[in-house]
């Protein structure tokens, strides 16, 4: 990469904040960020595993009929690939992430979109680093654009160069957009998805389920601003809806209480049902620098 050459992404001290978190990654389950390990995605065509119980989903053509004639019980037969992950980053695009509270206690403030942003390329970097593939996907309420996985360590600049054009879209629709997305990855990886879920949260846990269904992984960043989870406001303040542009005129103090108590709600309802789904939820503040927030996260997985 030329020196020449501004990405306003690519932060080298950020990154060489990173390199720490190469051995905690290479301990995380099912090959997330696994690199020259061998993964734990179970595959049919290379190295017999193990067997195990038959599920609603599973091929018939890999019952093992001697098994069943045995005990009159339906398993399978798993077998390992020896090959590296692919991981594929669902980045929202549509207006609610440029919400910027301003300040931050913490360090530099970051639109939602910037956080996610520099998350993205953090992610793609370790990734890349332990010799796995990652490609990048961009949405609101359609699929924007698609870069597709790739290991090749000129892909980092390809990224970066993805998200130097990406654009803010008016309108959301996550479920829409996941779905048409687990109609184009054919092949099992890791799903990560980094947005601040303004949706339906019914239609959102639908389609990521449908990635499960799949026989994906799925990592959820949950991007907010203390803003959001805080509402540090008082007196009579306008807020505006960045989607549709509606605005609306009210006391603050009025509504804090009733805000709150169905924001904990939905954060609550929210990664409760992740959990039951074998979804991995992680909520972030944008004012946590991001080294931080990855080096929590990781270490997190490396304990599961």
């Amino acid at each position: 990469m030329s020196s020449n050459n501004v990405y306003k992404y690519f932060n080298p001290a950020m990154l060489a904040g990173l390199q720490n978190l190469k051995l905690a990654a290479g301990r995380i389950v099912d090959g997330f960020l696994a690199g020259m390990h061998k993964s734990h995605f179970r595959g049919f065509n290379v190295e017999f595993s193990q067997h195990r119980q038959y599920i609603q989903g599973d091929e018939i053509k890999n019952i093992d009929w001697k098994i069943f004639a045995k005990t009159d019980k339906y398993y399978v037969k798993e077998f390992e690939e020896d090959t590296n992950l692919k991981a594929h980053i669902l980045l929202d695009c549509s207006s609610s992430m440029m919400f910027n509270p301003g300040h931050s206690a913490m360090g530099p403030s970051y639109s939602k979109f910037d956080y996610a942003c520099f998350l993205a390329i953090a992610l793609s970097y370790i990734i890349l680093k332990q010799q796995d593939s990652v490609g990048l996907i961009t949405f609101s309420d359609r699929v924007l654009n698609h870069v597709p996985a790739s290991s090749n360590a000129s892909h980092f600049k390809v990224l970066l160069e993805e998200l130097e054009r990406a654009k803010l879209n008016k309108k959301t629709a996550l479920s829409e957009s996941f779905n048409e997305v687990a109609s184009r990855i054919k092949r099992r990886g890791l799903i990560i998805v980094i947005s601040d879920l303004y949706d339906d949260e019914n239609q959102i846990l639908k389609s990521l389920k449908h990635f499960r269904h799949k026989h994906h992984e799925v990592a959820v960043f949950h991007l907010l601003s203390d803003f959001e989870l805080t509402l540090p406001v008082s007196g009579e303040t306008q807020f505006v809806d960045l989607e549709n542009s509606s605005q609306i005129v009210t006391n603050a103090e009025s509504l804090r209480e009733d805000y709150m108590a169905s924001f904990n709600k939905f954060i609550a309802e929210f990664k409760s049902n992740c959990l039951r789904s074998y979804i991995d939820y992680n909520m972030i503040s944008t004012a946590t620098p991001i080294d931080r927030a990855l080096n929590h996260y990781l270490v997190k997985r490396a304990r599961s």
